[in-house]
């Protein structure tokens, strides 16, 4: 009763203080010459009033949190993957609405003539919908505006059955290539494809333009609402404990500096250089239960941490942990970010080589993200801080902690918990292959045998790291592994090698060699490791896909993975859940929406004003143990899971 009683008093005192107005009034300091106005335990960038608003959702979050017991389950065997980056080229079909992963506008002549691409910039809105098409800007021809969705799938992945087109506003849309048809907008309809699709805005009128096209997959057009995610996709995650989305953020080479650059959900595609917004992110973490690692652009100044944080914080699943890890292998000069991150090292008076520089920079921005998350977490304890470095190279490693150590880099005494490195085997095999003259010659099971001999050196870059990791007192974990059996420099273009490359990847043998690697990691270390990656089909670029599609279940990595991980894997848990228990998260909520997961089956839920009134909201079945529950109004709201109560504020 008491608990109820202050849980009560939490929400409306929130309701009093907050209203609608942004938790955060001020920016956040970003350079190093005002890191001194910080304070050593939270953010003190936040006026007096700003605290107090915090502390209050903080009071509101943490009641909530007491409320509910959580499952905790761990695993002998933890394993995560690589989601590979969204595309409208990639094997995996991660949206069940193709538009989200549909490349980005090409303009080109409305006459017809002229290159495919022109080039030319047409007025977008905030959406990504062209203001009016054809554009005319008196110099140039008028332009029209193509897409491409599922382009050049192999066969056996393109999915079979009737797509549903939907245009809002009005206009003229013409689909090519895969399929074909011109059509009025708006228009809701079913179309039948059979390959690569290009869809083309045709007209757009600038009174009422077009602000929506959905191609949605074969499987969901008549579902209502329309998932976000497709079940395959959905499924095939069921293996992994942690997701890390350093491809899905387009981590690499990333330009995001600053929050209002960042890719949102509401954008037609989510295959642009920002990336997946983080929105996504966040749903799909919640609706599959998995933790997530987090790779933050190396360019982010300190408000973009902390929006993200705050995000986060008030969007996920409060029983998740998140792995926060400072770029990607900004130790790695092929990377934009390591030249850019020993510039803005040199900015800061920071000395030495550029790769020197590089890892002050890495210690400096890690401390700081830490040190950001925690000032906005109410439960730090689920945020593992990383440190990221060269596998190949223990030495990088010491320099990289010792800088982290030092107070220089790390003002706040940020704490690290893991070392995180990328242990691949099989890495010098191919150039091998072709110094040797064995390309005409060698059979991928001999190929596959020459990886097996090079687990050693995998192995001793582990026992190596180990050591660092132990003196600094840190676990030590996989943020990349697998094989990495590609060519480098003028190899790459050598075809027979590809075709053989790429045999082997198949090869059953591989199997083994995977169960081998696996074993060792778990029996001599037992760490989470993060595979790289998911899906995607094998080039002269390298074989990394774990499946080369969806419907690949038969790769000799994947039945490794099956057999020697999940096969092998004994699971406990920390803290029980009753059969009765239900969660509400995010809770509160700042968008209107929010996930209720019971431990048995949902069998009925309905709402409530504090009142007693019932209320209407939309509700959807995710799985028969998480509906999700989408608000029209702010408020304090009674939410009955089988017949147990939890409240959830909605602002």
């Amino acid at each position: 009763m008491l608990l109820s009683l202050f849980l009560l008093i939490s929400f409306y005192t929130a309701i009093n203080c907050l209203g609608e107005r942004p938790l955060f009034r001020n920016t956040p300091p970003t350079s190093m010459q005002h890191q001194q106005e910080w304070p050593s335990e939270k953010l003190h960038s936040l006026t007096r009033m700003n605290r107090i608003e915090m502390q209050f959702i903080k009071l509101i979050v943490t009641a909530c949190i007491l409320c509910s017991t959580t499952l905790s389950a761990q695993s002998n065997r933890p394993v995560g993957i690589n989601l590979s980056g969204v595309s409208d080229y990639s094997t995996e079909l991660v949206f069940a609405d193709a538009m989200k992963q549909c490349r980005e506008w090409i303009p080109f002549n409305a006459d017809g003539s002229g290159p495919w691409d022109t080039g030319l910039d047409v007025p977008l809105s905030a959406g990504g919908y062209p203001l009016h098409v054809p554009f005319d800007d008196g110099v140039h021809p008028p332009q029209k505006l193509r897409t491409l969705v599922l382009w050049d799938l192999p066969p056996e992945s393109f999915p079979r059955g009737l797509f549903r087109l939907v245009v809002t506003g009005k206009g003229q849309v013409r689909l090519r290539f895969g399929a074909n048809g011109l059509y009025d907008a708006p228009v809701d309809t079913l179309v039948p494809a059979n390959g690569g699709v290009a869809i083309e805005i045709e007209r757009s009128d600038s009174s009422n333009p077009i602000t929506q096209i959905q191609f949605v997959l074969p499987g969901y057009a008549l579902s209502k609402p329309i998932p976000t995610f497709t079940d395959e996709f959905l499924r095939f995650l069921d293996d992994f404990e942690c997701l890390r989305f350093m491809d899905w953020l387009r981590t690499n080479f990333s330009p995001v500096s600053q929050w209002g650059e960042r890719s949102v959900a509401q954008y037609y595609t989510q295959a642009t250089p920002k990336g997946v917004a983080w929105e996504y992110v966040a749903e799909l973490c919640n609706e599959t239960h998995k933790d997530l690692w987090i790779n933050i652009p190396h360019k982010a100044d300190d408000e973009y941490i902390v929006q993200l944080a705050m995000l986060l914080e008030t969007s996920l699943d409060p029983s998740l942990k998140i792995y926060l890890e400072y770029s990607n292998e900004v130790w790695n000069s092929g990377f934009s970010q390591h030249h850019e991150a020993a510039s803005l090292a040199t900015s800061l008076g920071f000395s030495g080589t550029e790769w020197e520089r590089a890892w002050k920079y890495t210690a400096k921005r890690s401390a700081d993200i830490f040190h950001l998350f925690n000032a906005v977490f109410t439960d730090d304890s689920r945020l593992v801080h990383l440190i990221p470095t060269q596998a190949g190279n223990a030495w990088v490693s010491n320099q990289l902690l010792s800088f982290f150590a030092d107070s220089l880099y790390n003002p706040h005494g940020s704490v690290a918990h893991a070392l995180t490195i990328a242990p691949y085997f099989g890495g010098g095999v191919a150039d091998e292959i072709v110094s040797r003259g064995l390309v005409a010659s060698i059979t991928p099971q001999e190929i596959v045998d020459r990886m097996k001999q090079s687990l050693a050196n995998s192995y001793m870059s582990m026992l190596e790291n180990k050591a660092v990791a132990l003196k600094f007192g840190l676990d030590l974990n996989v943020y990349e592994g697998g094989q990495h059996l590609v060519a480098t420099g003028a190899n790459v273009n050598i075809v027979a090698l590809t075709e053989k490359l790429n045999a082997a990847n198949h090869h059953p043998d591989l199997q083994e060699a995977y169960c081998q690697y696996f074993d060792h990691w778990y029996e001599n270390h037992g760490g989470l490791f993060m595979h790289f990656s998911s899906h995607g089909r094998y080039s002269k670029w390298g074989s990394w896909g774990i499946k080369e599609t969806m419907v690949d279940s038969l790769n000799p990595k994947y039945l490794a993975l099956k057999k020697c991980v999940s096969g092998k894997a004994t699971h406990t848990t920390e803290k029980t859940f009753p059969e009765s228990a239900v969660l509400i998260y995010p809770n509160p909520s700042s968008n209107g929406s929010f996930y209720a997961n019971a431990r048995s089956p949902i069998v009925s839920l309905e709402v409530f004003s504090m009142t007693g009134t019932a209320v209407e909201c939309r509700r959807e079945k995710r799985t028969d143990y998480v509906w999700q529950i989408n608000m029209a109004f702010p408020g304090l709201y009674i939410v009955m899971i089988n017949g147990i109560a939890r409240k959830v504020y909605v602002f």
